[in-house]
């Protein structure tokens, strides 16, 4: 009878453990932004130059693999100023060119192992250019159009609208702001508050 009671409250205290906590595994945001219709949107606002953002991502990857319809996962680049146009125009780029899968992760290794400047339209030519698969011409010129400048207005205004103010950020339907944490229990409170939409919804 012991044991059985040791044990139960052993899980007891392991989901109150796993239970998130406003205002310590995420925060609220003053102002909600609008997501797609019958969908839950996580976004990660992340930088190229972020080492954090580096070590999340392929988590984030191999997560986003398992999630239902239901949920939709996308990334932007964060435009705090002139200097990270660059990123967000190089991303906006993969997005156009249907890319993004195949460059993302070797971008974030180009910055942050081998200190290659993506931002800069002369070096990522000739980063991209020894790309396996890749068309540079048409990639490059994507890159110039008036387009992705669009883009990138629209990275730089997400950014202000959803208040980042650190990377990597993780937001929940619009209003749930995730906690600065390791990759794995970022993963973790975006599961428990992808729940709570939907009990939300309910």
């Amino acid at each position: 009878m012991k044991k059985w009671l040791v044990m139960g409250l052993m899980l007891m205290s392991g989901l109150a453990q796993a239970a998130i906590v406003a205002g310590k595994d995420y925060t609220v945001l003053p102002k909600a932004q609008p997501t797609p219709a019958g969908k839950i949107a996580v976004v990660e606002f992340f930088s190229y130059s972020c080492i954090h953002c580096y070590n999340l991502q392929p988590v984030m990857a191999s997560w986003k693999k398992t999630q239902p319809a239901d949920v939709l996962v996308s990334s932007e680049q964060v435009v705090w100023g002139k200097n990270m146009e660059g990123f967000a125009k190089l991303q906006a780029t993969m997005k156009a060119t249907g890319t993004e899968e195949k460059l993302h992760r070797p971008a974030f290794e180009a910055v942050m192992k081998q200190r290659v400047n993506l931002g800069d339209e002369a070096v990522l030519a000739g980063w991209v250019a020894k790309q396996p698969g890749v068309d540079a011409k048409r990639f490059m010129d994507t890159f110039k159009s008036f387009g992705m400048q669009a883009s990138v207005n629209r990275a730089a205004k997400l950014t202000r609208d959803y208040q980042v103010e650190g990377t990597p950020l993780v937001v929940v339907a619009g209003k749930y702001a995730v906690a600065p944490a390791d990759p794995q229990r970022i993963v973790q409170v975006v599961n428990e508050l992808i729940a709570k939409v939907r009990a939300e919804k309910k």
